[in-house]
């Protein structure tokens, strides 16, 4: 255990002299949210209640170098706040553990940095406890949780032996808010779904959710991975990337996060964004076409032939797929990168391993941006997702909007 975790933090400082001992450590960045994370709070601390384990929450209070006055002001209110408001709550074996990451550089501020400090201190915290497998729950200060939601964590990691999870999600599609809004929300979390089940369809292993608030991983995976990337969007994307094929991954699905639906501009991509041009604009959430998936799924199929199939035969290979999926493997420069795992490989199951490393999530998206930049049409999200759940479950289900068609693949996840 020491040797990865003191290489790790070698090079990257925890500034923390004393840490909590917990079971499981969650943590949350927050960045004015005075209004949801009392909420938030509330929700950890009552499903705390369903499960013997001690839990660390931990709050990482943020804001960029050169943030206005009033930004800056809110954020120590909120700060002081929470620390009177749940002074007890360390009594009842739920450890409330506030870290602050202000004035950081404006280049790399925001969700990505808070993360990264939060977990960099539970990994080190763990480190400290001799608890590699000590499990990091990452989550957001705009979600609620399910009572179970610590019990089925632990149960999972305890039976399964995960290095890492995601976590069932679902998007509130009632409530305060206007009607347009719950509308966005529930053809985005579709796509978020869709996307997913495709390239199960397709056969790819490594087809997993990647939201913030909705994933965990063990400390160890957690340093082997590199740590959190402090980027300011799409942080969770690029570090489970280097989770999942670890091994040991998988899914909770008896439990779920429900993360809020409201339109943002925090971040340059990703939920907030999504809405807010989805209501600016009024149109559908248009997706990857599904016949890019099944190109897809054709390659998969037939990707052992590369194993033993020359230089000089790659064209005689490429041509039993499509025009489309060809054209991509031609162009791009997929079979120069997998020479190098080709030649080093002595057998076709080290083969069929290493192949991942290659044609791995980042590869995927290069071949559906390519795909649809010179072939195919993004299609709306509805008659994708229709598709593809009848050609999986060779049913058509009797639904007329988003909504309800976002429950059966909501369901699908579940089995």
């Amino acid at each position: 255990m020491s040797k990865v975790f003191t290489k790790y933090f070698a090079r990257h400082k925890v500034q923390v002299e004393q840490v909590g001992e917990s079971d499981l450590k969650v943590v949350v960045p927050v960045y004015l949210e005075e209004d949801t994370l009392p909420i938030m709070l509330n929700s950890l601390m009552e499903a705390k209640r369903c499960c013997k384990r001690s839990v660390e929450v931990i709050l990482v209070f943020n804001y960029p170098e050169g943030a206005a006055d009033l930004i800056v002001k809110r954020q120590h209110d909120l700060l002081e706040f929470i620390q009177n408001q749940y002074a007890e709550s360390n009594k009842t074996g739920f450890l409330l553990t506030v870290l602050t990451d202000f004035d950081v550089p404006k280049k790399h501020a925001g969700v990505g940095h808070a993360r990264k400090t939060g977990m960099d201190y539970a990994a080190y915290a763990f480190y400290r406890q001799n608890k590699p497998d000590g499990v990091i729950i990452s989550l957001d200060a705009d979600t609620t949780v399910e009572n179970n939601y610590f019990e089925a964590i632990y149960k999972a990691y305890l039976t399964n032996k995960y290095n890492g999870c995601t976590i069932h999600f679902e998007h509130p599609l009632h409530g305060d808010l206007d009607e347009a809004v719950y509308s966005a929300i529930a053809e985005y979390e579709l796509h978020l779904r869709y996307y997913i089940q495709a390239l199960r369809y397709a056969g790819f292993p490594h087809a997993y959710h990647t939201v913030g608030s909705c994933f965990s991983c063990t400390a160890e995976a957690y340093v082997k991975a590199g740590g959190m990337p402090g980027k300011q969007a799409g942080e969770d994307f690029y570090f489970l990337q280097k989770v999942i094929p670890q091994g040991m991954f998988g899914e909770v699905n008896n439990t779920c996060v429900y993360p809020s639906a409201r339109p943002s501009e925090r971040v340059p991509f990703g939920t907030g964004p999504t809405i807010n041009k989805l209501l600016e604009s009024g149109d559908e959430y248009r997706t990857y076409n599904l016949q890019a998936f099944i190109d897809l799924k054709e390659f998969l199929d037939v990707k052992d032939q590369l194993f033993e199939t020359k230089d000089d035969d790659f064209e005689d290979f490429a041509h039993q797929l499509s025009g489309r999926f060809r054209s991509y493997l031609m162009n791009l420069d997929f079979i120069k990168a997998l020479k190098p795992v080709k030649d080093n490989c002595g057998s076709l199951n080290i083969f069929q391993k290493r192949f991942y490393e290659v044609f791995n999530a980042f590869r995927v998206v290069k071949y559906l941006n390519y795909t649809h930049a010179h072939f195919l049409e993004k299609t709306p999200v509805f008659d994708a997702a229709l598709s593809l759940y009848e050609k999986m479950k060779h049913n058509e289900p009797d639904v007329f909007e988003s909504s309800e068609l976002l429950g059966y693949y909501r369901q699908l996840e579940k089995e």
